[in-house]
């Protein structure tokens, strides 16, 4: 008979046999058969189905922008066979050679240019139900459905960009991580280290999930090993990164991020030594090197493959030449080969037993988990499995074997001069900014997991130490309805193996918030990396938080308190809504603020009758409620309303609906006149355009300036407008033809926002953008109406930016081409 597991309890542990299985099939457990499907199956099933309408509903209808068709035509090149070559400018190539896939199966538009991305995004939804068993029944369920609803996630995950690949994988390494700690099934192993070879071959954000993801596996291993290795790790890491981003001098800089250089020694010039020891710069201080060392191809400059070989060489010794790199490098080694020497090699004790066979006979649990990786040589077919999937994509499957050097050595020192460039300038602050706008819910259900782990952690060592009773229901790990744990919970015995997964949750989300932080380069569709792992350690927040507010006995009462607090967040939207151009003498906030107090009045009240635990369950599934809907209404708006008018953060910059709408006109008359898409167009350097043309035979690109005036055949043509400004022989060339101007481009005003300019605490409200108003004034009326305004309804209270295009029509055509603003429906005179 078919073993159903049940909701109530935990699932019965792997024995033996079952761990030491190196099957990769054995994952197919984690899926269940149609005769076991449940009503958590079910809810799985229509989680994913609705996934799948969302990220493919008019998934055609907004522009791409200027990355997407960056990132759609390199796939097109693929696709009609003209090659590829890595370049870490443009990040890895598995996006490139995946959506070359998607043109094959299904044809090459606008819809199938995003089509991958939309089911990665619509899989990330449902990969929660791999790890129900150790996060949690509920937990798992209730990440997916916020995987589902989330502004961020939606968003991203319908956009031709690497992150949602990204993301996905990040999820797939996880659960590998969690699934092989919990049974030691090789096929996990497997699974992990093709999800981080597709990772890494396609977005640099590996390395920093690599750094992530390594600390805590690493820290766990020497803790129960090797506690020695703990400090030499540590000290290590911190020397190197001293080494790397704090010792080398700075450069003299010069235009485009570019270093000045001695004209006879070629070596970048100091602006100032560095500290300690007055080293000079490191090479990536210089954007040039930074572009010159990203890639190479086989036959570069016409050289053969060992010649170029050795020039690569030659150029990446600039870099690994630098002292503090050879101090680096040396420092890795020594420290790396100790710990190891410690664990493995010193033989000590009557027996000359090493340390790690003195722990294995032990009988450590972490111990037997991290050596059943020898089994079978599982670390070694892994590792093979990571190395394959390296070399084909890098080398564009043998075409570029050059590739399998600068695959790494290229990402590297190019983003790591790209974190000196700090393309877009965001504030440090920028991703808690992100995420208070489109994510609350998310940043509370992560604090509320925060603090839990760190409560019940400390109650744990406490425990151990005898100075706290044990308990059943001392823990948030125990169950509400019983004594027995839970998936993913912590026996009541104190066990502290189980309360490894929250941990881990804690510091892969303190970890991802801080490096990405860091990071030089901050973007809003680097968002999703920081959030995550919040769904994640959000889920199983809630899930402790919920324990036990649904009883029979009590459901009345629930339903009335629920119903209370919708009433009173209902009131407050009327009031900051109906008083939304607030006065000096309007009674908004002082409502709001009474609304507020009878709510904390009826959690107080629900607390002292029915106990804190009940009351706060209470409070959990309201907030839920509520920001469910805030949510579902943010994630509407961004991804369907707004799409393509970035009045929203996320989108940032966006290629205007004009752009769309003009190449279709001209599609459709080049239908008429040629029955098909053989109307001669002329285009400048702008990128959008070679994906937009990349079906008119006759179209063809001239750069910013016209060499001359267009033959009688060219139809349109299509040109900057700082390119029309910049070149006035275009504008004599273009005699003749009419001319409309419209937005090409436009970007959200991130200046009005929540940026903090120079000397921000002198400036006056009324030019002070909306965060120095909150920091400022936060309790005036035009703070607070700005503030309702922006959070609610998106209006950031400025213009959007814009950069303009051009395009120059004959005049039988004009008719047929809906007028832009500051041209004339007259033709071209001068």
């Amino acid at each position: 008979m078919q073993q159903r597991i049940s909701l109530d309890k935990p699932p019965l542990a792997a024995t033996a046999s079952d761990r030491s299985r190196p099957t990769c099939s054995s994952t197919l457990s984690a899926f269940p058969s149609l005769s076991s499907l449940s009503l958590e199956h079910g809810a799985y099933i229509l989680i994913g189905v609705a996934s799948l309408l969302l990220h493919l509903w008019g998934l055609d209808q907004r522009a791409l922008h200027h990355d997407e068709t960056l990132h759609a035509s390199y796939s097109w090149n693929i696709y009609r066979g003209e090659g590829y070559m890595h370049d870490p400018l443009m990040h890895g190539p598995f996006l490139y050679f995946f959506g070359a896939l998607m043109y094959f199966l299904f044809g090459d538009t606008d819809m199938t240019a995003r089509l991958g991305f939309a089911l990665f995004g619509t899989v990330l939804t449902l990969l929660p139900f791999l790890v129900r068993r150790e996060m949690g029944r509920p937990a798992a369920l209730l990440a997916s459905a916020y995987l589902l609803i989330s502004p961020v996630f939606l968003y991203v995950g319908r956009m031709a960009r690497h992150d949602i690949y990204s993301v996905t994988f990040e999820m797939l390494v996880f659960i590998a991580v969690v699934r092989y700690a919990s049974t030691r099934r090789a096929g996990w192993l497997y699974l992990g280290a093709a999800a981080f070879g597709l990772m890494y071959t396609n977005q640099e954000t590996s390395y920093l999930f690599l750094v992530i993801m390594a600390v805590p596996l690493v820290g766990l291993f020497l803790w129960q090993v090797f506690k020695p290795g703990l400090g030499v790790l540590a000290a290590v890491g911190i020397v190197v990164a001293l080494l790397i981003f704090v010792l080398p001098g700075e450069a003299e800089m010069g235009a485009s991020h570019t270093a000045v250089r001695d004209p006879e020694t070629n070596l970048i010039q100091v602006r100032e030594p560095g500290p300690l020891f007055g080293w000079r710069p490191l090479e990536t201080a210089d954007n040039g090197y930074a572009l010159r060392i990203r890639n190479r191809s086989d036959n570069d400059g016409g050289q053969g493959l060992l010649v170029n070989f050795g020039l690569y060489l030659a150029d990446l010794w600039k870099f690994f030449s630098h002292p503090a790199v050879l101090m680096a490098l040396a420092l890795l080694l020594m420290g790396g080969g100790g710990v190891v020497w410690g664990i493995w090699g010193n033989r000590s004790g009557p027996e000359r037993q090493s340390q790690w066979q003195r722990v294995r006979e032990r009988g450590d649990t972490v111990a037997h988990t991290y050596g059943s990786l020898g089994q079978g040589w599982r670390w070694l077919i892994a590792l093979v499995i990571f190395l394959g999937i390296y070399a084909v994509l890098f080398t564009a499957f043998l075409t570029n074997i050059l590739g399998v050097i600068t695959g790494t050595t290229g990402s590297v020192l190019y983003w790591l001069a790209q974190h000196e460039v700090e393309r877009g300038g965001q504030p440090t602050y920028y991703y808690l900014v992100m995420l208070l706008v489109y994510e609350p819910l998310l940043l509370l259900g992560a604090a509320v997991g925060l603090g839990l782990t760190g409560y019940h952690g400390v109650r744990l060592v406490l425990r151990r130490r005898g100075t706290v009773g044990a308990s059943p229901s001392s823990s948030p790990f125990s169950s509400p309805s019983s004594s027995s744990s839970v998936p993913g919970s912590v026996p009541s015995s104190g066990s502290s193996h189980q309360l490894l997964l929250p941990l881990f949750l804690c510091w892969w989300c303190l970890a991802a918030f801080g490096i990405y932080s860091w990071a030089g380069e901050k973007m809003p569709w680097l968002t999703v990396h920081v959030a995550l792992p919040m769904v994640l350690l959000s889920g199983w927040a809630f899930q402790r938080w919920l324990a036990g507010v649904f009883q029979r006995s009590r459901m009345v009462l629930l339903s009335f308190s629920v119903g209370i607090f919708l009433t009173v967040v209902g009131l407050n939207f009327i009031i900051l809504t109906i008083f939304d151009k607030l006065t000096e003498h309007a009674p908004g906030v002082a409502l709001v603020l009474l609304l507020v107090g009878l709510l904390v009045m009826v959690i107080v009240i629900l607390s002292i009758n029915w106990g804190w635990p009940w009351a706060r369950g209470v409070l959990a599934l309201c907030l839920l409620l509520v920001g469910g809907v805030s949510t579902i209404r943010s994630a509407q708006r961004v991804t369907y309303v707004l799409s393509d008018v970035p009045q929203e953060m996320l989108i940032y910059t966006q290629t205007s609906p004009d752009v769309h709408q003009m190449v279709r006109r001209l599609e459709e008359i080049s239908i008429r006149r040629t029955g098909g898409l053989d109307m001669s167009i002329i285009y400048d350097n702008e990128t959008v355009w070679t994906w937009y043309f990349r079906n008119f035979p006759n179209a063809r690109r001239s750069g910013p300036q016209l060499s001359s005036a267009p033959g009688p055949e060219v139809m349109a043509v299509m040109l900057l407008q700082e390119n029309l400004d910049r070149h006035p022989q275009n504008r004599d060339y273009l005699k003749g033809f009419v001319l409309q101007r419209f937005p090409l481009r436009w970007w959200f005003p991130e200046d009005n926002t929540y940026r903090l300019h120079d000397h921000w605490r002198e400036r006056d409200l009324e030019h002070a953008s909306l965060l120095e108003q909150l920091l400022q004034a936060p309790h005036a009326n035009t703070t607070m109406m700005h503030l309702w305004q922006f959070w609610m309804f998106r209006d950031p209270n400025a213009g959007l930016g814009s950069t303009d295009f051009v395009m120059a029509v004959r005049p039988e055509i004009a008719d047929q081409v809906s007028p832009g603003f500051g041209g004339s429906l007259k033709p071209q005179e001068k």
